[in-house]
């Protein structure tokens, strides 16, 4: 009798590390032993490096190095060389995309490291909930700021939680990369990342962040010559930034015009994410205002003409948040740059303090939180809460109305058989 034959299937690639490659010295060599030497077995991810024309006989050795000390693991380690660099991050990104095989595509910058579990966790996590997004807590290294830090565990956070860090450094699904027919912007020397990864969450559905464990370490350049240079240029002038804000404001408008979100979504995200990051934080009306006047009002037209798109119409001016206020808006669409410079020039008054809540409040009011959801007793207790307010007021009320009788009496304003304000009004 014949014994069955039974074929074992190689287990799938579940992730995809992407690392563009451009000169990258030291750093290149700690970034890589970061990922080979992770936890989870290789068999489980795959490596795919994409040179943009690396020119550095140290990094050509590292390259070739990895490659051959991994080329017993079929599939585990690939180099993409792009020959001639292109001066960006997208088109190595691209080739990556356009290459990889695992399930998630992770993108690691050849200057960074990863810690030994991460990509063990981030399986952990996934096996039992399957995400689109999964954004990781991020060290910053050398001074590096700007980073996303995650304190809990595991949180499924909102699309406009999601919003709030725009790098690619985070776990994509690529399966949703592909049905949103998605790559990098190769035009923007710098801020591909931004694009795509607005792109990407305004489409996508679901949205995780890991924390309390060191996941990604992102490593700030001093001018060291033994570190790498960058793989993307940085836009410095005022006619570069200008270029590259439009172009990218330009793509978030697109992106949330042909979502499917509803009109309110597409208001708090362009309020509170596209308008304040990109006039703002990424100083897109400050080079117009640094301009010459006549490339200024041309840079303001351009603007203005952006901002009649039907999707910003949506937008009240006086919902307007983190700095940006009508008076910057007005400026920009009646084309009136000395206005710009006025307002931007203007300092707004600081926010009214905070209450201070103890961590115990804040740990008790979560507690009560869970509490109602899980009973259905959320909308009870808001009515509560609203009631008490009110029945609070009221009790301010009718004393302070008692103070002003009393006061009127004793100044011999009416006697005490007078009739006075009825007070059945003020009670529920």
């Amino acid at each position: 009798m014949s014994a069955d034959v039974i074929e074992v299937q190689a287990p799938s690639r579940l992730f995809t590390v992407g690392i563009p490659v451009f000169n990258g010295r030291a750093l290149l060599r700690a970034c890589l032993e970061s990922v080979v030497g992770s936890s989870i077995a290789h068999e489980r991810f795959e490596v795919l490096l994409a040179d943009d024309g690396s020119s550095e006989p140290e990094t050509l050795a590292i390259l070739e190095e990895f490659t051959q000390r991994y080329a017993a693991e079929p599939g585990f380690l690939r180099v993409i060389s792009l020959g001639v660099n292109s001066g960006g991050a997208a088109r190595p990104r691209n080739r990556i995309l356009d290459e990889a095989r695992g399930e998630y595509v992770f993108f690691v910058d050849a200057d960074d490291t990863i810690g030994r579990e991460a990509l063990e966790r981030v399986a952990a996590v996934l096996s039992v909930r399957p995400a689109d997004w999964v954004a990781l807590h991020q060290v910053m290294v050398n001074g590096r700021g700007a980073g996303a830090t995650v304190s809990q565990d595991e949180v499924e956070v909102p699309r406009q939680r999601a919003l709030s860090t725009l790098t690619v450094h985070k776990v994509f699904r690529r399966a949703e990369i592909e049905r949103q027919g998605l790559r990098f912007d190769e035009g923007l020397p710098s801020g591909q990342d931004i694009a795509f990864a607005f792109s990407y969450i305004v489409n996508a559905s679901r949205f995780l962040m890991l924390g309390n464990y060191a996941y990604y370490y992102l490593t700030q350049h001093s001018g060291n010559p033994d570190e790498p240079v960058h793989l993307s240029r940085t836009a410095r002038t005022a006619e570069a930034l200008i270029a590259k804000n439009h172009r990218i404001l330009a793509s978030m408008l697109g992106d949330l015009g042909r979502s499917t979100l509803t009109d309110r979504e597409k208001t708090r995200i362009l309020r509170e994410v596209v308008l304040p990051r990109v006039l703002l934080r990424q100083r897109y009306l400050t080079s117009i205002a640094d301009s010459e006047p006549e490339a200024g009002e041309r840079a303001l037209r351009d603007l203005a003409a952006l901002l009649a798109d039907p999707v910003v119409a949506l937008v009240r001016p006086d919902s307007l948040t983190k700095g940006l206020r009508p008076e910057h808006l007005d400026a920009v669409r009646r084309v009136d740059l000395p206005a710009l410079r006025e307002a931007l020039a203007e300092v707004p008054p600081p926010p009214p303090p905070k209450a201070v809540v103890t961590r115990a409040e804040r740990w008790r009011g979560r507690g009560r939180r869970l509490v109602d959801v899980s009973r259905g007793l959320l909308g009870h207790r808001q009515v509560a809460a609203e009631l008490a307010t009110l029945r609070h007021a009221l009790t301010e009320l009718e004393a302070a109305q008692r103070r002003l009788e009393a006061e009127v009496q004793a100044l011999g304003g009416r006697t005490s058989d007078e009739p006075g304000p009825d007070r059945s009004t003020l009670r529920e």
